[in-house]
């Protein structure tokens, strides 16, 4: 996603980013507005900064159990890709990141 980043309120020289997102869709609404219609996913989002951590080889961790971003919990379905989690090997709390595709809603 791209979005945009600062530091404060104050900040007077936001920058616009891209940013991952990693989550786990709850429910699937599709909006009937007559004229078009729009697929939008309500997620539980994994928290960017305690939730997510890249081991030494470079593979993401995710820990599902770290939920964030609660007040803005929907995307549309055409603005994601399609994941999978994996249970780490090793043990831990979190799940390895599997191939990604785009999705297709």
């Amino acid at each position: 996603a791209n979005t945009m980043q600062i530091s404060s309120a104050k900040d007077k020289n936001p920058i616009i980013s891209d940013m991952t997102f990693y989550g786990v869709i709850q429910e699937i609404w599709e909006l009937n507005y007559n004229a078009f219609m729009r697929v939008v996913f309500k997620c539980d989002w994994v928290e960017n900064k305690s939730g997510i951590k890249l081991e030494e080889f470079g593979i993401k961790l995710i820990d599902l159990n770290k939920i964030g971003h609660k007040s803005d919990s929907f995307v549309l379905a055409t603005q994601v890709k399609q994941i999978f989690y994996i249970a780490d090997p090793e043990g831990s709390m979190c799940n390895v990141v599997g191939c990604t595709a785009r999705a297709s809603v």
